[in-house]
């Protein structure tokens, strides 16, 4: 693992992506490693991964168990932590990214940071005052804007997220270009569907709001207000039985539930994205051992080191991460065009 800086390159041609749902447990971690993975190690994507979850789970996944402790052992850990501390000591954007390269997924990472969950009550002060036009609220409120600008070197950067609405995931879904929705088949899922358009439509205009009513309109952030746009969504971790003659299929309940959830997406987020998008990206079944005995040996699950069974659990992974990519690129394609037609 090394480190690199962000090297400034033409704006508004790297693409931000937030993973995100608000119930936990759906495999996020694991999407946004891996996807990331196969994009910069068969696609030859430049992608930065930002561990914004404080639990950590991508930090873990992705670093060595060596890189891992002899990180968290220093007093003051370079991490997602650091971006944002400067704004509560008065000292302004850090203009410095503590990016480091793994080299063994094919993409450069800001760690996570369990401190970071300490920011929590900053941003949501500071969000109060953002509504209202001042000055410190909308800096600390574009925070995350800010590092996407200083990283504009990437073709991708993906956001890992907590499972919750609070004033950090509200700042991220505020500053980046998409979304993206991973989903277990359960109606708990379907319900978050429902959180999320509803909480982004009021943060978005409660934002513009705030920035057009600047109490100094010289001191704010030079950006351009854009709204959020529903890259699709991914399904995983689903049920089956299997038959007497060998073959699987889904458990009924879960079925009913699948079937139900392109109306579901369409109901509560087609604000978000033309009706013409495919919003089902794909599926990612489940491949027995292989996401944990890829987490322990701190590999892709494309390229986990090992035999056995695993040979064909990582060859249907090669398969689904690469149906999966392609399917993640065409929509953005789409999504950025018709964004480019409703300008003219």
């Amino acid at each position: 693992m090394t480190s690199r800086k962000a090297s400034p390159a033409k704006k508004n041609i790297t693409k931000s992506v937030c993973f995100f749902n608000n119930k936990g447990g759906v495999g996020k971690t694991t999407l946004v490693a891996n996807l990331a993975a196969e994009l910069g190690l068969n696609h030859a994507k430049k992608v930065l991964v930002i561990d914004a979850d404080p639990q950590c789970n991508l930090t873990q996944y992705v670093l060595s168990d060596d890189e891992f402790l002899d990180t968290y052992s220093s007093k003051d850990p370079q991490s997602i932590y650091s971006v944002i501390h400067p704004l509560s000591t008065g000292k302004g954007y850090k203009t410095t990214l503590p990016i480091k390269t793994i080299d063994e997924f094919g993409f450069d990472v800001i760690i996570g940071d369990p401190r970071l969950a300490l920011k929590e009550d900053l941003l949501a002060q500071d969000w109060r005052d953002a509504k209202a036009g001042g000055i410190r609220g909308l800096r600390t409120t574009l925070v995350f804007h800010n590092l996407i600008e200083q990283a504009q070197s990437y073709d991708y950067i993906f956001f890992d997220m907590g499972p919750s609405l609070g004033a950090i995931n509200r700042a991220i879904l505020l500053a980046v270009d998409f979304f993206l929705v991973p989903m277990s088949i359960d109606i708990f899922s379907s319900w978050a569907l429902k959180n999320i358009g509803e909480a982004v439509k009021v943060w978005e205009k409660d934002l513009t709001f705030g920035m057009k009513n600047s109490e100094d309109p010289n001191e704010v952030p030079d950006i351009e207000r854009k709204r959020l746009l529903f890259l699709g969504y991914v399904t995983q971790q689903h049920k089956e039985r299997r038959e007497k003659a060998g073959s699987t299929r889904i458990v009924e309940a879960y079925d009913q539930i699948s079937k139900k959830l392109p109306g579901v997406v369409s109901q509560h987020l087609s604000y978000f994205y033309p009706t013409s998008l495919q919003t089902h990206l794909g599926e990612i079944k489940h491949l027995a051992s292989l996401a944990p005995k890829s987490q322990t040996l701190h590999q892709p699950m494309i390229n986990v080191k090992a035999k056995g069974s695993y040979t064909v659990t990582r060859k249907q992974a090669r398969d689904i991460y690469t149906a999966l990519a392609l399917r993640f690129m065409e929509n953005m394609d789409i999504l950025i065009k018709e964004a480019a037609k409703e300008k003219r």
